[in-house]
């Protein structure tokens, strides 16, 4: 007994933590690491698309450092590949992990060369560098991509010894243009004379929209429907107590991330193009719709949030294998048979649940982006909700996971 005590006074959480402290001190220095031959950058518009995206995955044109990708490309070539095996992976083909990340860092490589060329109209480079410009810029190039791939590393090596693995560098970048956009907003003209209806309007009335952004993120993120499920193998009083247990928000705070990497993709590729073909009326439209200043770019935007929330939620759960692991076992819902039926109704219940996420959502997220394309306003309080509600739903898994380390630590002694 006394060698369990022992153990179970080991917590592995506080070299977790000190392990992701120490990869995040490198990311951060890495972030502030100016390329040589660039003599100045292009500084980012609040309401820019990459503003959204750097307060997300870490994409900043304005400071020129190696890590000025950030981890967008790793990012977005994930979802794709989840999406696209999701969709057209046959039943019973089983896909190994090591050819799913060779595929992954394929995607993340051309993706990375199209956002590093992208960013390359923002950056001014020296003359004198090297011989030829074109060197110039194949260098520049070259070290975005090879600093995007030196991130995936550092959050590689967050997942197998430190705390929330990739979503603790996402996590970095979205309190560090939260305090940025904080600072700067209680700078902005409103501010120069204070009054009772500044205070209200300005400081009141933004701060119970924080709250209710959290309060409402929370109450989905912990709320789940339980669907009463019979088990064949189990003859006691604990059989009552069985369920599949459906969140609220089945996919998390994840469309509302990643839908931001999906919306910014056309504005990539298009800002490639017009390197080549400058000035083509047809190339500069769609750049402009694909923004966050406009009704048309806001709605595509939301829209790109709803059916992310869609495929993630039928991803995670997949109805499909609960429905034939409930043949195999003998399990069943109440008042169903297994088979057609109880997957056709666990998928109603899935879209039960997404109806009132993707509202909430939406309105969380849309109402003041709406309100800024009306009025046209520069206040960096309208892009506070987008990433109020992300770093919400990161901070809720960074707890879920010290739980389960924790719970981990009081067992390990008998495993």
């Amino acid at each position: 007994m006394k060698s369990i005590r022992l153990n179970n006074n080991k917590s592995t959480l506080p070299g977790k933590f000190l392990y992701t402290l120490a990869v995040v001190c490198i990311y951060l220095l890495g972030r502030n690491v100016p390329l040589p031959w660039i003599v100045s950058a292009t500084e980012n518009s609040v309401d820019s698309l990459f503003a959204y995206t750097a307060s997300i995955l870490g994409t900043d044109a304005g400071q020129g450092s190696i890590f000025s990708l950030g981890i967008s490309p790793y990012v977005t070539s994930m979802i794709i590949i989840q999406l696209l095996f999701a969709l057209f992976r046959k039943p019973g083909i089983i896909i190994s992990k090591v050819f799913m990340r060779r595929i992954t860092l394929i995607i993340t490589l051309f993706l990375a060369v199209i956002q590093s060329f992208s960013l390359l109209g923002q950056l001014t480079l020296r003359e004198d560098a090297f011989p030829y410009m074109w060197q110039t810029a194949a260098a520049t190039v070259i070290t975005l991509i090879g600093g995007t791939f030196v991130i995936i590393f550092l959050s590689e090596c967050i997942t197998e010894n430190g705390l929330a693995g990739t979503s603790a560098l996402i996590l970095v970048n979205i309190l560090t243009t939260f305090m940025h956009n904080l600072l700067s907003y209680f700078n902005e003209p409103q501010w120069t004379d204070i009054t009772d209806e500044t205070v209200i309007f300005y400081g009141v009335l933004p701060a119970v929209y924080v709250v209710f952004i959290v309060f409402s993120t929370v109450l989905f993120e912990q709320s789940e429907f339980r669907i009463p499920v019979y088990r064949v193998m189990i003859n006691n009083n604990l059989a009552d107590e069985n369920y599949i247990a459906i969140k609220l928000n089945p996919s998390g705070t994840m469309s509302v991330m990643f839908a931001m990497t999906f919306f910014m993709l056309p504005g990539y590729f298009v800002g490639a193009l017009i390197k080549i073909w400058q000035e083509q009326p047809v190339l500069v439209a769609i750049q402009n719709v694909f923004n966050l200043n406009n009704y048309v770019g806001i709605a595509i935007y939301l829209m790109i949030v709803v059916l992310l929330n869609y495929s993630f939620s039928f991803i995670m759960l997949n109805p499909s294998e609960l429905s034939k692991q409930f043949m195999e076992g003998g399990d069943c819902i109440a008042g169903l048979r297994p088979g057609k039926e109880t997957l056709k109704y666990i998928k109603k219940c899935i879209r039960f649940c997404l109806v009132p996420s993707s509202i909430m959502q939406c309105v969380i997220v849309g109402i003041p982006l709406f309100i800024k394309a009306a009025n046209g306003s520069d206040s960096k309080i309208f892009q506070m909700p987008i990433t109020v509600i992300i770093l919400t739903g990161i901070l809720l898994k960074v707890f879920e996971e010290i739980r389960v380390i924790r719970n981990f630590r009081d067992y390990k002694a008998f495993l």
